[in-house]
């Protein structure tokens, strides 16, 4: 599918995106803003700092000026573009495995498309300006200080793994300056991610759990690379899903108005007014941006706080979090267990080609009218009794994927059995 992807710019590196190519994107990129300055930030993937001076030249020979806010979480970098009203890049391959690198672009604290940007590559025509100058400024001040205002002291002992990721330098004073005693599991920060796929997941979150029981702590947070994403285990080392994150919010915070994306379990209109959107960062962003939704979800582990921020934020997640438990007065696993169990399950189907998998989802979508009621915000997604099936495309991936949720696990094998027929 190439560099370009329809969210970020990402390839491996050094095969995909090397110094050479990223100097042409930074030119590119460069010339596709008219704005005259733009923040430029990284993560600490080997790729990452390998490329960035790169970046930062190709940006400047387009004739901007460009604010190097160093190595930080994407967070900060979006918070930046948000405060300032001005576009951003932030070198990052997010969850991805660490031999990738990439590009995000962000304004106004939204994500913007690279299409566009592909084709001032594509056609090479960028701008002729006189060279812009590079700076260095600190936005993690202002960052830590906004997200931190107006909280009490939260007194609770919960264990971090930052994965060695972008969240590491951060991750331990943020907690801290709000009375947070946090354990931290990686010592170090590490390009390579402690050989993991950098994603905050069950799977990863297993030596998480048992920090969490040995240590007696009150839960345990994992950011995924670049920090946008979050996931907690509750005291007693139980992997709390996206859904039990997003209740838990709901009930214990007071939120009301809820953006999320289709494949989102329908148990949180039980707690909520929902809003449902397709699946993919920029779709949640850009309602959040309206200021009328107090919580965007979605099931890869994003989170969004529409009084904060309209991106996704994992260390803001994790605050608000702590927050949360204390207004319950309650231990996490206690809370867990007072919300209503999902049955929830997914898989994917892979293509030889983008081709071959838009025509099998075409006859998907014709097929399904004999099961159940429609929606087509995002693929095709049956609604079937209490449950649903959903079948989409992948947006950096030959895929379909494959989404079901039933009322108990009896109607979850049958919408499970759906979907295999459906996609066989």
């Amino acid at each position: 599918m190439g560099i370009f992807k329809e969210y970020d710019i990402r390839g491996i590196y050094p095969e995909e995106i090397d110094e050479a190519k990223a100097y042409e994107l930074g030119k590119a990129i460069g010339s596709y803003f008219p704005e005259e300055s733009i923040f430029l930030g990284y993560d600490n993937r080997k790729g990452s700092i390998a490329i960035k001076d790169y970046v930062a030249k190709g940006l400047a020979e387009a004739g901007k000026e460009v604010v190097d806010i160093g190595m930080v979480p994407v967070t900060v970098l979006a918070f930046a573009t948000l405060k300032e009203h001005t576009p951003g890049v932030c070198i990052t391959a997010s969850h991805n495995p660490a031999k990738y690198t990439g590009l995000l672009l962000y304004k106004d604290g939204v994500t913007i498309m690279p299409k566009d940007v592909e084709q001032v590559y594509l056609r090479s025509k960028t701008n002729a300006a006189n060279k812009g100058e590079i700076e260095k400024k600190d936005y993690t001040a202002s960052y830590l200080d906004f997200i931190t205002k107006g909280l009490s002291p939260l007194k609770l002992s919960i264990g971090v793994d930052t994965m060695g990721g972008a969240t590491h330098a951060l991750a331990k004073q943020v907690f801290e300056r709000i009375g947070i005693s946090a354990v931290m599991l990686r010592k170090q920060p590490d390009a390579d991610f402690y050989n993991k796929t950098p994603e905050p997941n069950k799977a990863n979150a297993a030596e998480l759990a048992e920090l969490v029981k040995s240590e007696g702590l009150d839960f345990g947070v994992q950011f995924d690379g670049d920090g946008d994403r979050v996931a907690f285990v509750d005291d007693q080392g139980n992997f709390v899903d996206a859904m039990g994150m997003a209740m838990l919010y709901i009930k214990h915070l007071g939120l009301r108005n809820v953006a999320a994306t289709v494949a989102c379990s329908r148990k949180l209109e039980i707690f909520a007014n929902v809003t449902y959107t397709k699946v993919g960062r920029p779709h949640i962003e850009r309602l959040m941006s309206t200021g009328k939704f107090d919580l965007g979800i979605e099931t890869s582990m994003h989170v969004y706080f529409g009084r904060y921020f309209p991106f996704s934020d994992g260390l803001l997640g994790a605050i608000l979090m702590a927050k949360a438990l204390q207004n319950a007065g309650k231990s996490m696993s206690e809370l867990v267990k007072e919300l209503p169990k999902t049955y929830f399950g997914e898989f994917s189907i892979p293509f030889d080609s983008e081709e071959l998998r838009n025509r099998k989802l075409e006859e998907i979508k014709k097929a399904a009218s004999a099961y159940g009621t429609l929606d087509f915000t995002d693929g095709v997604k049956i609604m079937s009794g209490d449950g649903f099936v959903l079948i989409r495309k992948s947006n950096t991936e030959p895929l379909l994927r494959v989404y079901y949720e039933g009322e108990d696990e009896a109607e979850l094998r049958q919408l499970e059995g759906l979907a295999r027929k459906l996609t066989s």
